[in-house]
């Protein structure tokens, strides 16, 4: 068979003929295209090149589709409207190339996130004051309240630093975040999220500590108040409309299978409040009580779905444990009510973050997969002309698309050839992980990919350096605006910024915040 005969066989193991395929597929370690490969393929005087999809072989195909998006844009008008409602959706470490491999894992590489089509998108720049790597509770404070300060601490200002108790009750220091301004001037709030409700990204929006690791008593200094006390006594916690994600350990005492050693129960705490206060509140622990809550009843809702992080969708058991996106449905059905003032509302899909921490790459673009559903029902269910919507990432990770993967081939398969040590590589990589264990050998070069099984939740995917978990990364990251004044998000600026926009397009924020024309 000539060269060119074999090198077309090649490339239709390897899907280059573009026939629309499962980009979920995983290779069985008898599948030929593990044995096929050629050495410099690039220089290959007889190369066969790639074959995308047929469609986009003509011109026409990309000017139609260049105009249609000018179109959207020279046509599409600003709304000047006081947003009455915000949304933010925190796609936690969902850096760019995070959402890329999601395109490609949903269906292709030129899929659109919900997210994606929103008119207007920005950069925001996520360091610390004192790190250029960030992490949430830094992130979070900056774009809840609009000011910048350490890592790991919330709400407070660059002039406390961690675990620096004493400093952090000096009221000079401490931040009012959004929420603050929403229930001064009579919204509904609320937040939910996938990790546990003490976690950095949601303790921003009601909690000052030193140390977002301040989650329960058992490691907070005498004198300060831990985030779960805070969330349920605390000046902005106490008034949350609805409540719902994981960490009901930081609630309960040690005699319950919690973690708190001063012997208080804060969910019964809660409960005692609320029936001071004659506000009809629920507490729910699974999916079906979660359901079952009528809106118009309930005054107060409290869903606490396990005991830290809620488990990961591709792992959950689905009949026990709510989505992210019905628990955001529910949150927006109880918040609607509030027909007069409006809501502000907090989403975080928390789960991208800590799967890719464990370098385990599918579990990271199932939950973004999740994510992206929570944003497409909030953008079905809420009114354009009132309701500004922004999604962003709090901070993104060293998590790399390399090698010249195919058009249509698996995002988390073997991707490239390696002439340096005649194996194949993947294209989804970290920069540190236990994944450099696991594709490490004993004489210290990397395992042979071929048979792995890289479509298991369990799996990671290869690591450069070894790490006990993967750290976070520096570099920028996306934020989508749709609503009123979402104008306002596009650019390139630091993460603080946030705040402040969101605050002049609600009318919220201290006096000289509120110069939007539309707050007089």
């Amino acid at each position: 068979m000539k060269i060119k005969n074999l090198l077309t066989v090649y490339f239709m193991f390897l899907g280059f003929n573009f026939v629309k395929a499962n980009n979920n597929e995983e290779w069985s370690y008898d599948d030929p295209r593990w044995d096929e490969y050629i050495p410099n393929w690039w220089d290959e005087e007889n190369f066969v090149s790639p074959v995308g999809p047929s469609e986009e072989f003509h011109k026409s195909f990309w000017e139609n589709r260049g105009q249609h998006l000018l179109h959207q844009k020279i046509t599409s008008k600003v709304n000047t409207n006081k947003a009455k409602n915000l949304i933010i959706m925190v796609g936690d470490g969902m850096g760019l190339s995070t959402t890329m491999a999601a395109r490609s894992y949903i269906s292709d590489v030129s899929h659109e996130l919900a997210f994606e089509k929103f008119p207007h998108t920005g950069m925001s720049k996520v360091y610390c004051v004192n790190y250029q790597v960030p992490e949430s509770g830094c992130t979070a404070t900056a774009f809840l309240t609009g000011i910048k300060n350490n890592f790991s601490v919330l709400g407070l200002t660059a002039d406390v630093n961690l675990r620096n108790c004493s400093a952090s009750k000096n009221r000079e220091f401490q931040i009012d975040s959004i929420f603050k301004y929403a229930q001064d001037a009579g919204k509904s709030t609320g937040f939910v999220t996938t990790t546990r409700v003490t976690h950095a990204t949601p303790a921003a929006a009601y909690a000052i500590s030193a140390s977002r690791y301040w989650e329960g008593n058992e490691r907070t200094p005498v004198g300060c108040s831990d985030i779960a006390h805070q969330l349920i006594h605390g000046r902005i916690g106490r008034k949350f409309e609805v409540v719902l994600g994981g960490g009901r350990r930081y609630f309960e005492p040690t005699s319950n299978g919690g973690r708190r050693t001063d012997g208080r129960n804060l969910i019964n705490e809660y409960m005692e409040i609320q029936r001071q206060n004659r506000q009809r509140a629920a507490v729910v622990f699974a999916r079906d009580h979660l359901n079952a809550i009528e809106t118009n009843r309930t005054d107060r809702l409290f869903g606490i779905f396990s005991d830290s992080h809620m488990e990961y969708k591709l792992l959950a058991n689905q009949e026990l444990q709510p989505s992210l996106t019905e628990m955001t449905a529910k949150a927006l059905e109880m918040l609607q009510k509030n027909q007069k003032n409006g809501f502000v509302l907090l989403v975080e899909g928390g789960r991208i973050d800590t799967s890719h921490h464990q370098n385990r790459a599918r579990l990271a673009l199932e939950e973004v997969v999740e994510f992206n559903k929570a944003v497409e029902y909030v953008k079905n269910n809420t009114n354009e002309a009132e309701t500004l919507i922004l999604v962003t990432a709090d901070h993104s990770h060293p998590f790399t698309i390399g090698g010249y993967l195919p058009r249509n081939r698996n995002i988390l398969g073997p991707g490239d050839w390696s002439i340096e040590d005649q194996m194949w590589i993947f294209s989804a990589m970290y920069g540190q992980g236990q994944g450099n264990v696991e594709h490490t050998a004993e004489n210290g070069f990397r395992k042979n990919p071929r048979g792995m099984n890289y479509m298991a939740a369990s799996f990671r995917q290869p690591a450069a350096v070894p790490m006990d978990e993967g750290t976070h990364s520096g570099e920028d990251v996306g934020v989508y605006a749709s609503g009123p004044w979402s104008h306002l998000f596009t650019g390139v600026y630091e993460q603080n910024f946030i705040a402040h926009a969101m605050m002049y397009a609600t009318c919220l924020g201290p006096s000289d915040y509120l110069k939007n024309p539309n707050c007089r």
